[in-house]
């Protein structure tokens, strides 16, 4: 029976409801084992079951985390008029040992939901900072965090900061706090694997020094200001001291490091850029190697021109399985397109899963060719910058083409133009082949009629779609999550 299974074998299975509260909770009441093993679980990442606006969430937590405040603290409180009077007996579990995540706002939450009734007091501003400091002592001394967002108190002289943040894994930071609130962490955390930076705006030695002490760094996102081209050395020398372990790279706002250093990234898989400023140096972006990337996502890019990617996926090793595009660079002539397909289409090329191409009239022979030479294509984006594109002209090339039996994902971004009779006939030559049951997205510059969608829920129902949407963005997609393997 499970209630005999090891503690073990039902924390295994226990994480698997990791999301779903209600059925943990009722995990909660079968038995002391299963109550015991299901606690820790709850309580490791209490915030994520927060509602918008759920006051009751919130004064629930707030009592249960001042009932584990230590005496000192309770009485320091007090004596300051920010509590009244704690229960002194004791919770049924040490609760805040079982936390593993902590953010600036939770706390901050946790303090409005406390001194609501303070708000004109004259002293709120001390009280705030004097509660959140006795929160903030509490957790260093009880907890072991794994994910923490840093605030501007200074966490490594609270009590127990050597404990607590040792086994941290993942940190949420700006280059705007102090270097020395860095140089304090990196004499603590030497494990951290996932590191986010925003804002980063400056070149803070102190973060460069923690950088440089991490010995398994594998995600670095840098959140640079929208728009300007900075670029920081100290922080570039740092992350090629881990270009041997990092394997994803996330640039927002600007790329903030050479490309002489992005160069140094050896065992790099996947380079996502969200890019408003300027690259410099062009020319020796294109020609950086990657010789492990799998995946390339360009979330956006406003003034790269797209001759540069290209060259640039033309200089990666064969092992791209993704090229994904969201907006912007769009190829300026049919050439672009042509010598775009041309590359992707070399054998070197034949790992791609998911693909970002854009539709031309001029480029259809190239297209084709691109279809019958990938055999493990499961998503295909296809752009269109004309004005009524020709939708049933690629419906009959793709089913022309005898488009990979392994596509799964179709979407259509643009402004296309095709009737319900083309859109039927596709789909019946899609069924007719043996095809897998397609996911078909399509622009929201679409217009779909009471008719369309009649027609969709019919190939729905025979099982030749699994799915329909509007959608801008594919990566916002929820049933395509199994797609976005980082």
């Amino acid at each position: 029976m499970a209630s005999n299974l090891p503690v073990d074998c039902l924390d295994q299975i226990f994480k698997y409801l990791d999301d779903d509260v209600k059925a943990l909770r009722s995990c909660l009441l079968v038995n002391r084992k299963w109550c015991q093993t299901v606690v820790p679980i709850l309580w490791s990442n209490p915030w994520k079951f927060e509602k918008q606006s759920d006051c009751e969430f919130w004064t629930a937590i707030t009592a249960t985390i001042l009932l584990c405040l230590p005496k000192e603290s309770q009485d320091l409180l007090r004596r300051n008029n920010i509590i009244k009077s704690i229960s002194n007996s004791p919770t049924t579990f040490e609760y805040v040992r079982y936390f593993q995540y902590l953010s600036p706002e939770a706390i901050e939450q946790l303090t409005r939901e406390h001194l609501t009734d303070n708000s004109v007091d004259p002293h709120r501003g001390y009280k705030d900072q004097l509660f959140e400091q006795e929160i903030y002592k509490l957790f260093m001394s009880r907890s072991s965090l794994k994910h923490l967002v840093l605030p501007k108190v200074p966490l490594s002289y609270c009590p127990g900061s050597t404990t607590c943040l040792q086994k941290l894994r993942e940190l949420v930071c700006g280059s705007d706090n102090s270097p020395e609130f860095f140089y304090g962490l990196a004499q603590i955390c030497r494990h951290i694997q996932r590191l986010v930076v925003d804002p980063c705006h400056d070149d803070n030695a102190g973060l460069a020094s923690l950088i440089e002490f991490q010995t398994g760094l594998k995600y670095v996102e840098l959140q640079a200001p929208d728009g300007q081209v900075n670029e920081y050395p100290r922080i570039g020398q740092a992350l090629i001291s881990q270009a041997h372990s990092i394997s994803i790279l996330y640039f927002h706002g600007s790329l903030c490091i050479r490309p002489t250093v992005l160069a140094e990234f050896i065992n790099l898989k996947n380079l996502k850029l969200f890019i408003s400023g300027e690259i410099s140096n062009l020319s020796q972006f294109a020609t950086t190697i990657f010789p492990k990337l799998e995946v390339l996502d360009i979330f956006w890019d406003e003034h790269t021109p797209f001759d540069i990617f290209t060259q640039f996926i033309e200089n990666t090793q064969g092992t791209l399985s993704r090229i994904y595009w969201n907006t912007d660079c769009p190829p300026n002539k049919p050439e672009e397109i042509r010598y775009y397909l041309d590359v992707i289409s070399r054998p070197k090329f034949t790992n791609l899963k998911f693909v970002t191409i854009w539709w031309n009239c001029l480029a259809t022979e190239k297209l084709m060719k691109f279809l019958t030479i990938h055999p493990h294509l499961q998503a295909l984006k296809i752009y269109t910058f004309t004005s009524k594109a020709n939708g049933k002209e690629l419906f009959d090339l793709l089913i022309r083409a005898n488009s990979p039996h392994s596509l799964k994902v179709l979407n259509l971004d643009g402004d296309w133009q095709f009737t319900n009779e083309d859109l039927e006939e596709f789909l019946d030559s899609w069924k007719s082949t043996g095809r897998n049951p397609l996911s078909f997205y399509i622009s929201f510059k679409y217009n779909i009629t009471p008719h369309f969608e009649t027609i969709i829920q019919r190939y729905r129902e025979e099982g030749i779609l699994k799915d329909f949407q509007r959608a801008e963005f594919l990566d916002e997609v929820e049933s395509l999550n199994y797609l976005w393997k980082y």
